[in-house]
C-alpha cells in the first residue's frame, strides 16, 4: 500500500466570528449591569437584620418592591433584631434606610444599563429584514421601555416610604409599578427568546441561540409565576445573572482571541522517522 508524499492542509470549515459595533456595546453593557448588579448585592448584605420578611421574600429590596401594606413596609424599613440584641431599635432602623436609600440610588443607574441590555441582544438577532423579526424588535423596544418607566416609578415609591415613613398609600403606589416592571420584565426575555428562534444570525451557532432561548423562556416563566408567589423572583434573577456573565464572554471573547494565539500543529514528513531515532537513541543510552 502506497502513501501520498505530501498530506494536504485540511481547509477550515469553521467561520470567522462576527465582530460589530452592535456586538461590542452590547458586551460592554453586559460588563457595566455586571459590575454594577454585584456591587449592590454586596452592598446591600449590610443591612442590619434578618431577612423575615413577607411572602418568604429573602432581599430586603425585593421585599420593599412588592410590599401591599403598611405592615410588610414596616417590617422592612423597622426591623427587628432578633439575632443582634446588640442593635437597638433606631440602629436598626438606620441601619436599614441606609441600605436600601443606596440600592434605591444604585438601581436609578442599573434600570437604563439592564433594559438596554436586554434591548441591545434581542436587537443582534432582529437585524434580519424578514417581517415578524422587525415586529418582534419593535415590541421589544417597547417592552423595554415599559419595564424602565415602571422600574423608576417603583423607586419613586421607595424614596417617598424612606422619606415619609410606611403607609398603605405608598405601598401600594410602589408594589403596583414594581408588578408591571417584573410583568414586562418577563414579557422582554420572552420575546428575546423568540427572537433567537427565529433568528438566521449567525454570529451565535443554532444550537447555541436554542439554549439560549430556552434560558430566556426558564427566566421569563419564572418571573410571571413570581407575580403570585414573589420569593421565586430572587431565583429568577440568579438565573439571568449567570446567564448575562456567559454572554460577556460570548460577546467580548472573539475580540481578545488576536491576544491569544493558538498553537498551529505543523506538518513533518519524517515524523516516525525521528520517533524511531529517538527510540534508538534512549535504548542505546539505557
Amino acid at each position: 500500500m502506497s502513501y501520498p508524499d505530501h498530506i494536504p492542509t485540511p481547509s477550515i470549515c469553521e467561520t470567522p466570528p462576527i465582530l460589530t459595533r452592535a456586538r461590542l456595546r452590547t458586551g460592554i453593557l453586559a460588563v457595566l449591569m455586571s459590575s454594577l448588579g454585584l456591587w449592590m448585592s454586596i452592598d446591600l448584605n449590610r443591612y442590619p437584620c434578618e431577612h423575615d420578611f413577607h411572602h418568604q421574600i429573602d432581599s430586603p429590596a425585593l421585599a420593599i418592591e412588592l410590599a401591599s401594606t403598611r405592615e410588610e413596609v414596616e417590617k422592612v424599613l423597622n426591623p427587628v433584631c432578633a439575632t443582634h440584641p446588640d442593635l437597638s431599635g433606631p440602629r436598626a432602623q438606620q441601619g436599614a434606610h441606609s441600605a436600601l436609600l443606596r440600592d434605591t440610588i444604585a438601581d436609578c443607574f442599573f434600570i437604563p444599563l439592564y433594559t438596554l441590555f436586554i434591548w441591545s441582544f434581542g436587537s443582534l438577532f432582529a437585524v434580519d429584514k424578514a417581517k415578524p423579526l422587525l415586529t418582534l424588535r419593535r415590541a421589544l423596544t417597547l417592552a423595554t421601555i415599559a419595564t424602565a418607566t415602571a422600574d423608576y416609578v417603583e423607586n419613586i415609591g421607595i424614596f417617598r416610604s424612606l422619606h415619609l415613613g410606611p403607609s398603605d398609600m405608598l405601598a401600594q403606589l410602589t408594589s403596583w409599578p414594581s408588578r408591571f416592571k417584573w410583568t414586562m420584565l418577563a414579557f422582554s426575555l420572552l420575546l428575546t427568546a423568540v427572537i433567537l428562534v427565529l433568528s438566521q444570525n449567525r454570529m451565535y451557532s443554532l444550537a447555541t441561540r436554542r439554549l439560549l432561548a430556552i434560558g430566556y423562556i426558564a427566566i421569563g416563566t419564572l418571573l410571571a409565576v413570581g407575580l403570585w408567589r414573589p420569593a421565586i423572583i430572587g431565583l429568577a434573577m440568579k438565573m439571568f445573572a449567570l446567564i448575562v456573565l456567559l454572554q460577556i464572554v460570548a460577546l467580548l471573547g472573539p475580540y481578545f482571541t488576536p491576544s491569544f494565539p493558538p498553537d498551529t500543529p505543523t506538518y513533518e514528513d519524517d515524523f516516525c522517522e525521528q520517533k524511531n531515532r529517538e527510540k534508538i537513541d534512549l535504548a542505546v543510552h539505557e
